[in-house]
């Protein structure tokens, strides 16, 4: 149970936004009382109607009362006195201040944005000291102001920010409880490194895989709105989503209709990735470029189509686990290849496909995070999925960063403004992290793929390379608190190499042991897909873990001493430009 102590002086809105936020959560592990300084303030009829613990205290009284106790979060709403410095140490007090501070610290700063005809206010939540808003900085948020706003319209634009924003940074300091979604390396290191958030109350798993299940409780469920319940029994803040297939099938609709806040794309704005064509269309839509297609369904047709490409590349029009892509300089084999896609290799992915000219020049991946209002966007980075047989794999190398030189930045940013437009027009309100595989040819950027996720194995470099709080990242991208996160780059190169089992992407041998993992202060390995018995581990065939560092010799190092006999993996992995 988590104590809050709410002080207020007066009409008590923002006391009021907090507590109907947290009954909206139905938050039964947060206990909420009010103390207020004034015998009369309306703050208590609000905290009767709320059915809060309220109590009129004099000021003179706060010394000995805060000497007495301790609450986990002391939350100034509307507080008009200034506290001594021994109650201020007594324990952990947030502020909310309605300006962009350090601008109009103390009385009145709404009216003295408004009189000064400034063309931006705004908010800021800070922790509490003995000086007058001078605390550390916890959230701002800008507002505009329009000309022809009176006062009374300001204030009014001014509170609905802190009735929206000062619950949720109170929810994050209170500390979450995290539901992690997949079970593959890309999830084992989201749950590692929220695993290791001063944010973090409790992790929870789904589907996790035998190595990395240590980190959190697991959770067994029937299906999604079954994990939808027991993660509301478990008071759970916050779900992120790994996996394409569970955003496909509708994941987030559940979630989001249980009030539960979850990182993700909701089932229509899946079909970025779940339909090759709705990506296109959008893609043309924005004047976004990407190679010439052709939509294909029928066999008989597959000549005539083919004969429109130089190069063709065939396309899975969905999701066919990062492996619905063929290239070959062969027709012959492509032809083939392409009447097996027809014929149903991917299932119903597959009987809808794709016929697009080939595009020269070298990709990148670039990854974006949407929070429905706000967009940040992650380093590039570069995936290997081709293997030494060039088949197209789920990835077996990432590098991050990579560097494309000033002329192709300035061909990134006008796309970044062109997917920005997109997000907004189309009034896509989940959050979800854009993937776009990039191709950068001699004349311009072109996009090959929009994935709606992080990617497998970049987000092992990503969230290595980045050393931002993850955690505070997607609680701000859950909350439309984006527009806040600076993000803090290690600046050193960071590898990833996946080992996999021999034949992948293709039939694979299970059941076999995994021996001599060497574990080092410089590196991660995070687990793909392995199972443990008997205090043994033993792989379920395909990529089976990840090697990532600073250091490439110590990757290698790591791969070539361990004992699996199946094993294959990358060599000499370097930025291919």
């Amino acid at each position: 149970m988590k104590n809050v102590l709410i002080l207020a002086s007066g009409e008590g809105s923002n006391f009021e936004a907090i507590i109907k936020y947290f009954k909206k959560l139905k938050r039964e592990d947060i206990n909420f009382k009010l103390i207020c300084n004034r015998e009369n303030a309306n703050v208590f009829k609000r905290a009767q109607k709320l059915n809060i613990e309220a109590n009129y205290l004099k000021f003179s009284d706060f010394d000995d009362f805060f000497r007495t106790r301790k609450f986990d979060l002391v939350v100034m709403a509307g507080f008009d006195r200034i506290l001594d410095e021994s109650i201020i140490k007594s324990n952990v007090f947030i502020n909310i201040h309605p300006s962009i501070l350090p601008k109009y610290k103390g009385l009145n700063a709404i009216k003295k944005a408004f009189v000064n005809h400034d063309e931006l206010s705004g908010i800021t939540v800070h922790y509490a000291t003995k000086d007058v808003d001078e605390g550390e900085i916890i959230y701002q948020k800008s507002l505009k102001i329009n000309p022809k706003w009176s006062l009374k319209k300001l204030e009014n634009e001014i509170h609905k920010l802190e009735h929206y924003y000062y619950p949720r940074i109170i929810e994050k300091l209170l500390t979450l409880n995290v539901l992690v979604i997949g079970s593959g390396a890309r999830e084992h290191c989201i749950a590692e490194k929220i695993s290791n958030s001063k944010f973090l109350n409790k992790l929870y798993l789904a589907d996790c895989n035998d190595g990395f299940c240590h980190l959190g409780e697991k959770i067994e469920y029937v299906d999604y709105f079954d994990l939808a319940l027991k993660a509301k029994e478990k008071n759970i803040n916050l779900a992120i989503v790994g996996s394409e297939k569970y955003l496909s099938e509708g994941i987030c609709n559940i979630f989001k209709k249980q009030n539960i806040k979850i990182i993700g794309a909701n089932k229509k704005t899946a079909k970025l990735e779940s339909s090759k064509l709705y990506a296109k269309k959008l893609m043309k839509k924005y004047g976004i470029k990407t190679a010439p297609y052709k939509k294909i369904k029928f066999k008989k047709d597959i000549d005539k189509f083919l004969s429109y490409f130089k190069n063709p590349v065939i396309k899975a029009d969905g999701l066919a686990l990062g492996k619905g892509v063929y290239i070959n300089s062969d027709k012959n084999k492509v032809k083939n290849e392409l009447f097996n896609y027809l014929s149903g290799k991917f299932q119903e992915a597959s009987k809808t496909c794709l016929i697009e000219e080939k595009l020269f020049g070298y990709e990148v991946s670039l990854f974006s995070f949407w929070d429905g209002q706000n967009l940040i966007h992650l380093p590039l980075c570069q995936d290997f999925k081709q293997n030494d047989d060039g088949l197209n794999t789920g990835g077996l190398a990432s590098i991050c960063p990579v560097y494309i030189g000033s002329e192709n930045n300035i061909k990134l940013e006008k796309y970044k403004n062109k997917i920005n437009k997109m997000l907004k027009t189309e009034k896509i309100n989940c959050p979800f992290i854009l993937y776009s595989g990039l191709i950068i040819t001699k004349d311009d950027i072109y996009v090959l793929e929009y994935n709606v996720r992080l990617g497998d194995p970049e987000t092992q470099v990503l969230l290595n390379y980045i050393e931002n709080d993850w955690l505070e990242i997607f609680f701000a991208q859950a909350n439309k608190m984006l527009d806040f996160v600076q993000l803090k780059e290690v600046n050193k190169e960071t590898t990833c190499v996946v080992m996999a089992s021999r034949g992948y992407p293709l039939k694979t041998r299970k059941n076999i042991e995994i021996n001599n993992i060497i574990y080092d202060k410089n590196a991660k390995i995070y687990f793909s897909n392995v199972k443990k018995e008997n205090e043994k581990l033993y792989s379920m065939g395909g990529r089976v873990l990840s090697v990532v560092s600073f250091d490439k010799n110590l990757i290698y190092k790591i791969l070539d001493n361990i004992d699996f006999e199946e094993k294959i993996f990358k060599e000499n992995v370097e930025i291919i430009m």
